[in-house]
């Protein structure tokens, strides 16, 4: 894979070329993405699997005719864990497929989308050694693991990442970071997950929630097209034409729509559901100081999911309290006055293949689940994760030893803190529940050197 600086250098050499319109087209000039098993059968499959072994053929990768390029824009300018994740993404989405067009000659194509909460088995046709959609590195095949439904809950009114009670992270988090780690492999990746073609169908499943979600309204609401959080663009190298932020507010700006915009739904929750089994893990208290008000260090994370408990001091308590009451929720308007904090966090040689990672809960009960286990979710932990918190340390000037090295996770609380409150607060208790694909690691996955609660 060529740096970003030599990718840069290469591409700023030439001419911006504008491969989609900026204005809204009228419906009827709409293209619709249809679910994979409709397009798979459908007369568009063949110039789909003849662009896209074109362009994984071309070896010149500043030009956007070469599967490379888009793999690289991608580790260049792509905001995981940043705000307009969707938003870059929707674009980055519209020119790829006006370059499959371009490589097929077909003007009628479209990406289709991944539908994995109806066929969660990552589909046959990608798993045919003979095809340009295979990819032989995969780990997993069935993303099921990943399909939850915290991110439709009709609680989830705001959209940008940065505001409580909000879309976009909360579908980042999952199904987004779920389906990358159960699959694995390349795809576990940040800085390459593009070259698996399964991501293109992926991303346009999300991009396709993002839209159901708008749809099915009951509150739900994007900033303003003229709010400052539309304004700029985005960046997909200097060979193809930049998209301003406010042309992906909507995929008709874009020129589609999908077939199908219903937000999934999840059945009915049984009361006082069984938990799955967690160990107690061992570790070495941590004493509160600065931020912290306690915390724990050396944990390893292995097929078994693992439970850790953090004693807090008489003033932590105090101020966990604090920060779960209405009041304390109001003076903290972005939601992450409290946060979990993971340090060291590596990868084992068996971890880095991928096919599994680990639901991050806040104090589970421990006679069952009385209420679905999104309540209680803080975030998910796997070797994407750790691929993102490396990108973004590289990209920070850390250089490419960065993409190696432990790292440091951030995890935002308080907005779970809200959730289970006023349930007992006197110690803090992390469940790390694991998820497999099937043909995931059964040694020890991830090692973090500590962790801590912390508070502004």
């Amino acid at each position: 894979m060529i740096t970003r600086r030599q990718f840069l250098q290469a591409s700023a050499s030439l001419a911006l070329v504008s491969t989609l319109p900026r204005q809204i087209p009228a419906a009827t000039s709409l293209r619709t993405r249809p679910s994979w098993p409709q397009f798979r059968d459908g007369p568009l499959y063949p110039a789909l699997l003849g662009a896209i072994a074109k362009m994984r053929a071309n070896t010149n990768s500043t030009r956007p005719g070469s599967w490379a390029y888009w793999t690289n824009v991608h580790a260049t300018f792509c905001p995981h864990g940043k705000p307009h994740f969707l938003a870059w993404h929707r674009g980055f989405l519209a020119r790829f497929e006006a370059q499959l067009r371009k490589a097929s000659g077909n003007s009628a194509l479209v990406l289709p989308y991944w539908n994995y909460y109806e066929h969660p088995f990552v589909p046959a046709e990608f798993r045919d050694a003979s095809s340009p959609l295979y990819l032989r590195n995969r780990t997993g095949t069935d993303v099921s693991g990943a399909c939850t439904f915290g991110a439709f809950d009709a609680s989830l009114t705001r959209f940008p990442r940065g505001k409580p009670n909000a879309f976009e992270p909360a579908v980042e988090t999952a199904p987004h970071n779920g389906v990358h780690n159960l699959i694995g492999g390349t795809m576990d990746n940040i800085a390459v997950s593009p070259r698996d073609p399964i991501f293109w169908l992926h991303h346009a499943n999300l991009d396709r929630l993002w839209e159901a979600w708008v749809q099915a309204g009951d509150g739900r609401h994007m900033p303003a097209t003229t709010a400052s959080y539309w304004s700029g663009s985005f960046s997909y190298g200097a060979a193809v034409a930049a998209v301003r932020r406010v042309d992906t507010y909507a995929p008709d700006i874009l020129g589609y729509r999908y077939d199908d915009t219903t937000l999934p739904v999840a059945q009915s929750y049984p009361a006082a559901a069984p938990l799955p089994p967690i160990q107690q893990a061992i570790a070495v208290p941590l004493p509160a100081q600065g931020a912290s008000l306690g915390g724990a260090g050396g944990l390893a994370l292995g097929p078994q999911s693992t439970r850790v408990s953090i004693a807090l001091t008489a003033d932590g308590r105090n101020r966990v309290r604090s920060l779960a009451t209405a009041d304390g929720r109001a003076a903290s308007p972005t939601g992450d006055a409290l946060r979990i904090v993971l340090d060291g966090v590596a990868l084992t040689a068996a971890g880095g293949q991928g096919g599994y990672f680990y639901k991050i809960l806040l104090n589970l009960p421990a006679a069952g689940l009385a209420q679905p286990e999104q309540t209680y979710l803080l975030s998910t932990l796997g070797p994407f994760e750790i691929s993102v918190a490396r990108h973004a340390r590289m990209m920070a000037g850390g250089g490419m030893a960065a993409m190696h090295a432990p790292v440091r996770i951030v995890i935002a609380a308080q907005d779970v803190l809200g959730r289970i409150w006023p349930e007992p607060l006197d110690a803090l208790t992390l469940s790390f529940v694991r998820v497999d694909a099937g043909g995931a690691p059964r040694d020890d996955a991830i090692v973090i050197d500590r962790l801590w609660v912390e508070a502004d």
